[in-house]
């Protein structure tokens, strides 16, 4: 046996590394230190007699021999963790790691997992609150729920909902901005989330042949839309938000939706986790409760519930 495969842990630090090109992601990832992870790359450049890494302002860029190496160390943990699974099957009792954004877990998925402990206590459910499209192949994460359109074809990946994504606001300010058509909006203070991508005020506001001032000063970005939504239930302004994140607080008359207008298409929900996941009995115990609970919760219709798949 090749004497350099003693240095698994060096690769498998190299390959956090490698991928996040940055030290300090890399050891978020690990549970260990950036000075631990420093160590680990010197050691291993060392063994092999190569540069690995560069610094690039902030981020660590890999040489020409680090992206070659990267590549096969991928492939061979890919290919180690598929041995392991077809050898290992864990039992439906376990813990289960469930990854997903923050607005989402702390405004829906989180307030209704005490139904799935409560039906199902052998299996502990931990929120792992990440917009990264993770590793589902060889990481701890074993379900991913992601909003956007990006793919992966490496595991499974379904389409749980397409979430229609429109203004909401507090009722009284309906009244005390005199809203009525959508130019109002204009004048109000408007609550955007960053990176909104295709949900942005100028597309929504685009539906009514409007556009925004260049110099609109009445404007509040937030990093989430669960900042957002807080702010307009204070009062502040109107925000974009999807509908599933709000439906509670319209039905309950904290929030309004002051026109029909919405952005089509709405706000896309994915679910994605490995097929061959060791833990594959426990993750189809999650997600077919999962979708059980968007069709009672009327986010996805029983009609509609024919498009998940197994």
């Amino acid at each position: 046996m090749d004497k350099r495969l003693r240095h698994i842990a060096l690769l498998r630090c190299f390959a956090a590394a490698a991928k996040y090109e940055s030290y300090s992601q890399a050891a978020q990832r690990l549970a260990i230190t950036q000075a631990a992870v420093s160590q680990q790359i010197r050691s291993l450049e060392e063994v092999l007699a190569v540069k690995l890494f560069v610094r690039h302002g902030r981020s660590m860029r890999l040489t020409p021999q680090g992206k070659t190496l990267y590549q096969h160390v991928d492939d061979a943990f890919t290919t180690l963790s598929a041995g392991f699974d077809k050898v290992q099957v864990e039992p439906a009792e376990g813990v289960l790691n469930v990854t997903t954004g923050l607005s989402f877990a702390s405004i829906w998925l989180v307030p209704k997992l005490w139904k799935f402990s409560a039906r199902y206590p052998d299996i502990k459910v931990k929120i792992i609150v990440s917009t990264e499209l993770e590793s589902l192949r060889y990481s701890d994460i074993d379900v991913a729920i992601r909003q956007g359109d990006a793919t992966d074809h490496r595991v499974h990946q379904e389409t749980l909902f397409i979430d229609p994504v429109f203004a909401v606001c507090a009722p009284q300010l309906v009244e005390t901005a005199r809203i009525a058509q959508p130019a109002d909006l204009l004048n109000c203070l408007l609550v955007e989330a960053e990176d909104p991508g295709r949900f942005s005020w100028a597309n929504w506001f685009s539906l009514s042949d409007l556009t925004i001032p260049r110099h609109k000063r009445d404007w509040l970005e937030v990093s989430t839309l669960e900042m957002g939504i807080n702010a307009v239930l204070a009062g502040q302004g109107i925000c974009l938000a999807s509908y599933c994140l709000v439906k509670d607080l319209i039905n309950s008359g904290l929030l309004v939706r002051p026109f029909p207008l919405q952005i089509e298409p709405g706000q896309r929900f994915s679910l994605l986790y490995d097929p061959n996941s060791p833990r594959k009995p426990r993750i189809d115990i999650f997600t077919d409760w999962l979708k059980q609970e968007l069709i009672d919760d009327c986010i996805v219709s029983p009609s509609d519930a024919g498009q998940f798949a197994r």
